[in-house]
């Protein structure tokens, strides 16, 4: 490329600012995994489905586990290497907002981009597999608790299950070496609420990947329970994280020192790689994508 070619691509007018296509991409991913999801549960539990004979009960379970827990841990190797989208969980976004780590105002945007894209994404696997995803055996991907859960029970595990989820997360942003073990803390964490809240409660612990399945099937049954139970579990996980930090060392009267000479590195200021620091919305960095 010669150097006017450069400077004219380099002049090129951008449609949407670094903060703006950081949104948009997290609706991709967010719709894009719920496109998985429903494309997955139409062909293991649907009557026709290839996969339905080798994968009953537990194992449909066990397998799902797996292959979504390997896929998040993918996609929030990739956030955090990047610095960029990849919460696909309102909650989460909350989360890291509470620990100080997620710019406030991104907070709204990445909800509003997380919950229309699940919608999206479901309506996608319609487009593309058609009736059998409306079929009750799929049922629109929408999670539901065995019988004999109450309302409070289903809060309760939602609740818990991201309680623990966010508090390892929370534990390994304070120890900036282990921040790398956070994707696969992660994809465990989902594995396991696929695996065994699955088949007991739901094991959504995502308001979004409830939404956009129930909204297309209309069942709302248990849905405030799915919304509000991960957002308590990631707001106790945040006020846990506070109240056990480490308080900051005390400021050195010493004359002689400079003002913050006497703070520890590691007590403020932690940046979790997955999420928007403010310093990363200029326009011209370029590590934007």
């Amino acid at each position: 490329m010669t150097h006017r070619s450069r400077h004219r691509a380099a002049r090129r007018p951008a449609y949407l600012s670094p903060r703006a296509r950081t949104v948009v991409l997290e609706f991709l991913i967010t719709a894009g995994i719920l496109f998985l999801i429903v494309t997955t549960s139409r062909w293991i539990f649907a009557p026709d489905a290839p996969l339905g004979s080798v994968l009953k009960g537990r194992a449909a379970f066990v397998a799902l586990g797996i292959f979504f827990g390997v896929v998040n841990t993918v996609i929030i190797h990739y956030s955090m290497s990047r610095k960029t989208a990849g919460h696909m969980n309102p909650s989460v976004s909350i989360g890291l907002w509470m620990l100080r780590v997620f710019p406030g105002r991104d907070v709204l945007p990445f909800c509003l981009a997380q919950m229309t894209g699940a919608v999206a994404g479901v309506g996608l696997a319609r487009l593309v597999w058609g009736a059998p995803v409306g079929l009750p055996q799929v049922g629109w991907a929408a999670v539901a608790p065995q019988p004999g859960w109450g309302f409070w029970g289903v809060l309760t595990a939602e609740t818990v299950g991201q309680l623990i989820c966010m508090t390892l997360v929370a534990a390994l942003l304070l120890r900036p070496r282990w921040e790398w073990l956070i994707p696969g803390v992660v994809g465990l964490c989902i594995s396991g609420f696929i695996m065994i809240l699955g088949p007991l409660s739901g094991g959504s612990v995502n308001p979004a990947r409830q939404f956009g399945p129930a909204l297309w099937a209309g069942n709302f049954g248990f849905l405030a329970a799915y919304l509000i139970g991960p957002v308590l579990g990631a707001a106790l996980a945040a006020a846990l994280a506070a109240a056990l930090r480490a308080p900051a060392p005390p400021v050195s009267l010493d004359p002689s020192l400079p003002p913050d000479a006497s703070a520890s590195p590691a007590a403020e200021g932690t940046v979790c790689p997955d999420t928007i620091p403010p310093e990363l919305l200029r326009d011209d960095d370029p590590h934007r994508i």
